[in-house]
């Protein structure tokens, strides 16, 4: 049943379910040529028609509200293309390299450099460590300072000392990570 070409529409339950009756299938359609499945062009067409309701405007006429719709179906088509497309170089991309031997060992290896850090780490001094941590986290000499209510030279002090702690540490262990390193060679 055709709705008046001529006068405007207003959205109430009656027409609204004219209106949904009137085109959803031609819409699902039109929505399918673009996604080649029936049941996500189902989907987007009534995302498309809740819209509608939700948005309660009032159209000059059926040629305004067909317009509205179609183009509001053509923009989610495009957009959920544009969506599979990202997603598809993603896998095309990203994948292999998250699943290659380098990216494994790679992983591995940071994750044991940043543990046998985080274990000498953990042997400082109490305020070394908070200090290092908070520097480890990107905050500034001054920044750590305010936190921990000291003044910036002392800060600035403790981590040069936690430092030359560290690297003589890490320096027993050069060997752990030289074959760590090694083994992603």
């Amino acid at each position: 049943m055709p709705l008046d070409h001529l006068n405007k529409i207003r959205l109430d339950k009656s027409s609204f379910k004219k209106i949904f009756e009137q085109y959803f299938a031609g819409l699902v359609g039109f929505a399918n040529s673009y996604l080649g499945s029936v049941d996500l062009s189902e989907d987007l067409v009534q995302d498309v028609f809740v819209r509608l309701w939700e948005k309660q405007d009032e159209y000059q006429n059926e040629t305004s509200l067909k317009v509205y719709l179609y183009r509001a179906v053509r923009n989610k088509c495009l957009n959920q293309i544009k969506h599979e497309q990202v997603r598809r170089n993603y896998k095309e991309e990203t994948l292999p390299r998250l699943e290659s031997e380098e990216f494994f060992l790679d992983q591995v290896l940071s994750e044991e450099v940043s543990g046998l850090l985080y274990k000498f780490i953990a042997e400082l001094p109490l305020q070394r460590q908070k200090i290092i941590r908070y520097s480890l986290l990107g905050l500034k000499n001054k920044e750590i300072a305010d936190i921990m209510g000291l003044k910036v030279n002392t800060i600035k002090s403790h981590k040069l000392n936690a430092y030359r702690e560290l690297r003589e540490k890490l320096g027993e262990h050069a060997f752990v990570i030289a074959l760590l390193l090694g083994i992603n060679s």
